[in-house]
């Protein structure tokens, strides 16, 4: 598990329970108090100054989001370049009729962007960049700097910068998330996709949205109306109680991230696989589980016989060495991770004697 699955506190509930008695606004960008209850959360944690009219669009999560804006601003035969490990966007990009250009970032780096690698890769085909910050499944959190300088790559070469920030509440080690908006007084043409379904818990109703500039909205609106009308009122009206309510229920279950990254990644260590770059933020991490075998497949099946469930790194533009483990569960189910990752490490070295 990653994002925290929670029980919605009583005034999240009144929320819903109330808008189910409401006449459907069928509002296409989002309800304007979900809109406004994002906009001020913006300011007041980030500093940003959004107009909630014309710049935010609500989606049916964050995928859908990033669907739609790839949908929009590319065109067939476009090129994104896209820093890697990274989440699954290439079904994204390609549906858009456009093609991925991943540039790999090293483990020996901290997986770390790389910024001249960036530049290398823009060709006359290039149109946009896309991040995923913080990132999925490394950990890493991009700083101020690097977005900074992702940003004046973009301006130098015209592109447009589209960052999927969905696990930007989740910083560890008092490091803070960077927001790409914050560059747009120096390149306007930035595009924010965002969920609502991981700090706030609500993975079940399907909430996220879209911060750009006002053309870029506007033609997203247009696309959305034809596919969906809009968003559901209901679970705007409890994302909107969520936002504008207490948040000592969702504080409460992000205060224990960082301890369950550190219990997992000792226990990597512990278990005999090599240390792992340890994740700055999110829910996940890449370990490198060489030693369990030659190939992901020998890899697989040495985890799967102890019942470890992982992502292979090669589908997230990893090293085919690597896995994506997920740390977000109760502590019990971290520690029976690790106890059945030891013993998995124990009947490799004795496959190898």
């Amino acid at each position: 598990m990653g994002a925290p699955i929670l029980p919605l506190p009583e005034h999240v509930r009144r929320a819903v329970a109330h808008a189910m008695e409401q006449p459907d606004p069928r509002d296409s960008r989002g309800l304007p108090e979900l809109r406004a209850a994002i906009a001020d959360e913006l300011g007041r944690e980030h500093g940003l100054r959004v107009d909630p009219d014309r710049r935010l669009l609500i989606t049916h999560g964050a995928m859908h989001g990033l669907s739609l804006v790839l949908r929009t601003v590319l065109a067939a035969g476009d090129e994104v370049i896209v820093p890697t490990p990274t989440f699954f966007f290439d079904g994204a990009i390609r549906e858009a009729g456009a093609t991925p250009a991943y540039v790999p970032s090293r483990e020996s780096d901290g997986w770390k962007i790389d910024l001249a690698g960036l530049e290398a890769a823009v060709t006359p085909r290039s149109r946009a960049v896309l991040l995923c910050n913080p990132n999925n499944p490394t950990g890493q959190l991009p700083d101020a700097a690097t977005i900074s300088a992702v940003v004046d790559i973009a301006a130098r070469h015209g592109l447009v910068v589209i960052s999927d920030d969905s696990w930007r509440h989740f910083a560890f080690d008092g490091r803070h998330y960077q927001p790409v908006e914050a560059f747009a007084d120096r390149w306007p043409h930035i595009v924010t996709v965002m969920s609502l379904s991981k700090y706030y818990a609500l993975a079940s109703w399907r909430m996220g949205y879209v911060l750009a500039p006002p053309p870029v909205i506007d033609a997203l609106e247009h696309r959305l109306q034809w596919e969906a009308v809009c968003c559901g009122m209901v679970p705007q009206s409890a994302a909107a109680a969520a936002l504008t309510g207490p948040r000592d229920w969702l504080d409460k279950a992000l205060s224990t991230y960082q301890a369950k990254r550190d219990l997992v990644c000792d226990g990597i260590a512990a278990a005999g696989l090599p240390a792992p770059v340890r994740p700055e933020a999110g829910a996940f991490l890449l370990v490198d589980c060489s030693r369990l075998g030659a190939t992901p497949a020998d890899i697989d099946r040495a985890l799967l016989r102890n019942g470890i469930a992982t992502v292979r790194g090669a589908d997230m533009h990893a090293p085919d060495t690597h896995v994506r483990l997920t740390f977000g569960s109760d502590e019990q189910l971290l520690r029976e991770l690790l106890r059945r990752l030891a013993r998995t490490c124990q009947e490799s070295a004795a496959d190898r004697s």
